[in-house]
């Protein structure tokens, strides 16, 4: 007989479509042996037997862009701490990581990389063991990761730009440049104009430090808040801060590889955000 029939009087009340299924995800053994197919030919004393279905493994709350056995990349969704102190009750990207591969990858040791503002998006690093971590820590510490973000400003500056300064962060934790000797961290930032219209424009920004609030306090500085951006001066707006990490690249902790990454939904998306702004920014 075939297998169809076999299988068929084992589960009468199944539809032709189910067994196809069990078939195809490999549920099905014939005498211990997966079997291929639903016609197969079968013996009446074939021993068959079916495996109950696979739980699918539970999913972080937001895209893996990549994952090996060293590196996690993430696309960290907007109003997502990336991490804090121990016993935080709010989420975190790394609190929602280390649940995925305590059932994915019980042995890796996660560690966190690098931050985005909670109300930024885009892409972010995490280390999966003790040598990917020390490797991504010295590439950061050497600045010789390429990070590229979008951000939409108002009003637009007048060209581009590079702003350098030395940033201080305040008891309240905001940041603000200083010009006292010996005083706050070295922070460089570039940004070129992609896309103007009227009060605002979508600006391409390259850091070439990464400092807390390094992007929002330079482009505030040089007169060109972020729109959503309270704490620095940014025009309100319905959908939070506009700023997102487009662009990651670094050499692969183990095969010295380089490797990059780029959102071009994000991309996407902050084009349509800006344009949607400019139609809208009465409303917003």
């Amino acid at each position: 007989m075939k297998l169809l029939d076999l299988l068929a009087k084992r589960f009468p009340a199944a539809k032709r479509q189910t067994l196809k299924r069990m078939v195809h995800d490999g549920r099905v053994l014939i005498n211990g042996i997966t079997a291929a197919r639903l016609d197969q030919l079968v013996n009446a004393d074939d021993h068959l037997a079916v495996n109950s279905p696979r739980k699918a493994l539970p999913r972080p709350p937001f895209p893996i862009i990549h994952e090996d056995r060293d590196i996690l990349v993430i696309d960290k969704p907007a109003g997502l701490l990336t991490s804090t102190v121990p016993r935080e009750p709010r989420p975190t990207a790394l609190a929602a990581l280390r649940q995925y591969l305590s059932l994915t990858d019980p042995p890796a040791r996660l560690g966190p990389i690098h931050r985005l503002d909670r109300d930024a998006s885009g892409l972010l690093v995490f280390s999966k063991n003790n040598r990917a971590y020390d490797s991504l820590k010295r590439q950061f510490f050497y600045h010789t990761v390429a990070r590229v973000y979008h951000a939409v400003v108002s009003p637009p500056p007048k060209s581009a730009g590079r702003i350098e300064s030395f940033l201080v962060e305040r008891a309240d934790g905001s940041v603000h440049s200083t010009r006292v000797p010996g005083r706050g961290q070295r922070a460089v930032t570039e940004f070129a104009v992609e896309n103007r219209r009227g009060d605002l424009a979508l600006l391409r920004v390259t850091l070439h430090t990464g400092r807390k609030h390094q992007i929002r306090v330079h482009l505030a500085q040089s007169g060109s808040p972020i729109l959503g951006d309270g704490q620095y001066g940014g025009k309100p707006h319905r959908n939070g801060l506009m700023l997102a990490a487009i662009e990651l690249a670094f050499d692969h902790p183990r095969t010295g590889k380089r490797m990059a990454f780029a959102l071009l939904h994000d991309a996407d998306r902050a084009a349509a955000g800006f344009l949607a702004i400019v139609g809208k920014r009465h409303s917003a």
